[in-house]
């Protein structure tokens, strides 16, 4: 089944919301950013807790900004989303022995860009592209590319994550382009929280696909 991604838990109502549910990762802010979390925090969510994996999300952070949030969290994977290059990562993961992803903003040269970073990351996550922003924007692109960067993705066994307007009422959608997972922040929210009515129909909507699919 599509992996999901559940992004941007602010509170620890958040994280349990997303706990109970399907969801295969739970994403938190360490960047400029409304859903910005202190990892003291997420250590105090999720200690004794867990059952999913837990993702940090970072922009063009310092390796001592990661050391110190790690300090703090347990995280499981270490999420990109600026411009960070590839000897940094290949920092990062020398230093930290964490899974990486890099968050890449679709357009012409996303494909190149995925191979350039191939031997670094173990996934990438591919948002829309805004100017002035880093992701997050709940703007969908063309699916249509989906099918390329998925090809490209598994080609080299790596995972890929579509991001950027994707909500209940269009993940069926999304779902046909059979991208490897999907990422939601604000498709699952109601005045600025996780909703559990809107994730439950988010899951259960991404369970009635898949069973389409198999009874085929």
């Amino acid at each position: 089944m599509t992996k999901l991604k559940i992004c941007g838990a602010r509170s620890y109502e958040d994280y349990v919301n997303i706990l109970k549910s399907s969801a295969d990762y739970v994403g938190f802010i360490f960047a400029d950013s409304q859903r910005r979390v202190a990892p003291q925090d997420v250590f105090r969510w999720t200690i004794g807790n867990r059952g999913i994996s837990l993702v940090g999300v970072f922009v063009n952070p310092t390796l001592k900004q990661i050391n110190d949030t790690l300090d703090e969290v347990d995280l499981d994977v270490l999420q990109f989303h600026g411009t960070e290059s590839k000897s940094f990562i290949k920092q990062v993961r020398t230093q930290t022995d964490k899974e990486i992803w890099k968050a890449l903003p679709h357009s012409e040269q996303t494909l190149d860009e995925m191979a350039a970073y191939m031997a670094e990351v173990d996934g990438f996550v591919i948002d829309t592209k805004v100017k002035g922003e880093t992701g997050g924007t709940g703007i969908r692109f063309d699916w249509e590319a989906i099918p390329a960067y998925t090809e490209l993705a598994k080609k080299n066994d790596k995972l890929c994550l579509i991001a950027g307007g994707i909500h209940p009422d269009n993940v069926k959608e999304c779902l046909a382009y059979k991208p490897l997972g999907i990422d939601l922040s604000s498709g699952v929210e109601q005045n600025e929280r996780k909703s559990t009515t809107e994730i439950n129909k988010l899951t259960e909507r991404m369970k009635a696909y898949a069973n389409s699919i198999v009874s085929r």
